[in-house]
């Protein structure tokens, strides 16, 4: 999930840019603007195509069109990390004056998301991870999100370490933050392997879950007829549960073509 939380670097961008003399350039030059800057803060080249608008109101923002962030040098597959139609983003003005970044909301179209894990376990979205031999990724830049939308998505999960590719169609996800150092909420719901899913994830203490911490988590999980439920503690790098378990296995296909398994 670092990729996610380095797009918060793009807020810091995105506040030069919505400073009101910014509407008065042209589209072309705040699209190199935020991609020399994005490439500046995370390593990674981000295309800008199609007219690039800076908003004031109702709420200091951007949108774009046509946008891709590129995948990691050692990832084999050549496809971006993240490609979308457009992204809308929208900062909480009073808060910024006050000097906090507030994320009102991110809203990616139709965005395809192509995620992986090397043999050696070096992970595509851990933005710095492997780009440079021995370096450590920075810490996460801090925000708050009211709400991040994703819709009409695809997601694929190369995990070459174990074999195993996850893939995920009709994607539709929300994510909450309200609070960088409090609790957060994810939904999403999609199609795999033309089975319907649906996964609703809450936690404690965000930046401790993005950083590979265990934290306290309640997950809810459906594949087609089965269902999955935890409540306890868990973390994600490297992936780590203690507590209780509940499963209705009634649908195991579905389950294990989620899972990338047969």
């Amino acid at each position: 999930m670092r990729w996610i939380v380095r797009a918060g670097l793009l807020v810091l961008v995105l506040v030069l840019l919505g400073v009101g003399a910014l509407a008065l350039i042209p589209s072309e030059r705040v699209a190199a603007l935020l991609s020399a800057q994005f490439e500046t803060m995370t390593g990674r080249k981000m295309e800008l195509s199609g007219e690039v608008s800076p908003r004031i109101w109702p709420s200091l923002g951007i949108t774009t069109g046509p946008v891709s962030i590129a995948n990691a040098d050692w990832a084999e597959s050549k496809a971006p990390l993240f490609q979308a139609a457009s992204l809308s983003v929208d900062i909480n003005l009073g808060a910024l004056l006050g000097g906090e970044v507030r994320i009102l909301g991110v809203e990616a179209d139709a965005p395809v998301i192509n995620l992986e894990r090397s043999k050696d376990g070096k992970a595509n979205w851990d933005f710095g991870a492997g780009e440079t031999e021995g370096e450590v990724p920075g810490a996460a830049t801090a925000f708050t999100l009211d709400e991040g939308t994703i819709q009409g998505g695809s997601l694929r999960f190369n995990d070459r370490q174990a074999g195993r590719l996850i893939a995920l169609d009709d994607l539709d996800a929300t994510l909450q933050v309200p609070d960088f150092s409090g609790p957060f909420v994810l939904s999403a719901k999609g199609l795999s392997g033309g089975q319907p899913v649906a996964l609703d994830l809450s936690g404690d203490v965000f930046s401790a879950f993005i950083a590979g911490r265990v934290v306290p988590v309640s997950l809810a999980l459906t594949a087609g007829g089965s269902s999955v439920g935890f409540e306890g503690r868990a973390g994600v790098s490297p992936a780590v549960a203690e507590g209780a378990l509940t499963a209705d296995l009634d649908d195991l296909p579905a389950l294990g073509a989620l899972a990338g398994a047969t």
